[in-house]
């Protein structure tokens, strides 16, 4: 026995190659089964082989056995952690494995480590970010996934109806059926923000413009269409329609947050009604906290202004916006060491967002507010 093994092991290299040489070309002839076979054959006798479990992977990814082919993916990850393609095709999988959290941990990763040179496999995983986001109701970070792939020009039904669903706040399981009046305000949405992100301004507006004549009483379509008329700094149109949403929904807080973040210091006085009652009535919403201090911080009540700005520091703790607003704060009221505690961890957060901007498509950010009203709140960095 002893000396069998030892002949097999001397023989190994050889059979790895020769096995792995008709691996390839069964998988070339499109032998799909044979290769499965071969490619296993030969990962037993070297289980370290990364290109072989990758091609073995994308054997099983392609006829749809995505069980098998998340082991063999993960396979390549445990061999080389840093190889954003895996985690991408990983988080495919998990994604049809109904796997939602490892699904949308591993695209993260495969944008973070970053993809081969193939564009249709990063608009796959880039989409299926988005649709993971809208799942978990995470509609900002979703709008922000889905905007890279429009700035591409990628203009597919399904990318359309996904931005569409991201605007208006519906989950893809609430999204309205095929031929219903709410399936057609998700595409003309959809398509108004495609043609934004196309720079297409004029017409974008004009659809939005047809939709809320349309659909007066859609929830979240005025609102929709305020987001785009801040992105194109038309603000007291954009304030009208985020009016016109509260009118049809009193207790619409993503409209009263818009209103107070325009209002922010151009009149915070004015703000810091909007904000006090979004966080009334929604207590659990970190970032209405966040805007409330910088409004009562804004209009000289920096005690007030304090535990706004801790809760939002507890929600948001890499958040380098945060601990600068909550560092003027406790400055004004004399907490000087917890000034420069708070004013310490800013410099060290704005310095490693420095070094990681544009590493990722996606940004750390308190969500709610649309980008280019996150522009405006940064006016607070420049503030002593």
């Amino acid at each position: 026995m002893a000396c069998d093994a030892k002949a097999e092991t001397k023989s190994s290299p050889k059979t790895f190659t020769a096995l792995s040489k008709q691996a390839a070309e069964a998988r070339d002839a499109n032998r799909l089964d044979d290769a499965v076979k071969l490619y296993t054959r030969a990962l037993v006798l070297r289980p370290t082989w990364q290109e072989g479990w990758w091609s073995l992977g994308t054997i099983e990814y392609d006829q749809d056995r995505y069980a098998q082919a998340a082991v063999d993916f993960a396979r390549v990850i445990a061999l080389n952690s840093t190889n954003g393609t895996a985690h991408a095709m990983l988080g495919l999988c998990q994604f049809e494995l109904g796997q939602d959290a490892p699904a949308l941990k591993n695209l993260l990763a495969a944008e973070k480590l970053g993809i081969i040179k193939d564009e249709q496999l990063r608009n796959v995983a880039v989409y299926h970010l988005g649709l993971l986001e809208l799942r978990g109701r995470k509609f900002g970070d979703a709008k922000e996934t889905l905007d890279q792939l429009a700035k591409r020009r990628v203009t597919t039904p399904e990318l359309i109806t996904a931005l569409g669903l991201s605007v208006l706040l519906v989950t893809p399981e609430d999204a309205p059926q095929q031929g219903t009046p709410g399936a057609t305000v998700v595409g003309s949405a959809g398509e108004a923000e495609s043609l934004l992100e196309a720079r297409d301004f004029d017409e974008a507006k004009k659809r939005y413009a047809e939709l809320t004549r349309e659909f007066p009483d859609y929830p979240n379509l005025h609102f929709a269409f305020g987001r785009l008329l801040l992105e194109m700094n038309e603000t007291d149109e954009a304030i009208q329609e985020f009016q016109r949403e509260l009118k049809r929904d009193p207790k619409n807080v993503n409209s009263m947050l818009e209103i107070a973040a325009v209002r922010y210091h151009v009149d915070s006085q004015d703000g810091l009604s909007y904000a006090e009652e979004a966080v009334k009535l929604s207590p659990r919403l970190p970032f209405a906290h966040y805007l409330l201090g910088l409004l009562r911080l804004d209009t000289g009540d920096a005690s007030g202004a304090v535990p706004e700005l801790e809760i939002a520091q507890k929600a948001f703790p890499k958040e380098s916006r945060v601990y600068f607003s909550l560092g003027n704060a406790y400055s004004r009221i004399g907490r000087k060491a917890d000034a420069a505690k708070a004013r310490a961890e800013f410099s060290r957060l704005d310095a490693q967002e420095v070094k990681q901007r544009g590493a990722t498509l996606y940004s750390e950010r308190p969500p709610g507010l649309s980008p280019g009203q996150l522009r405006t709140l940064e006016k607070e960095n420049s503030r002593p």
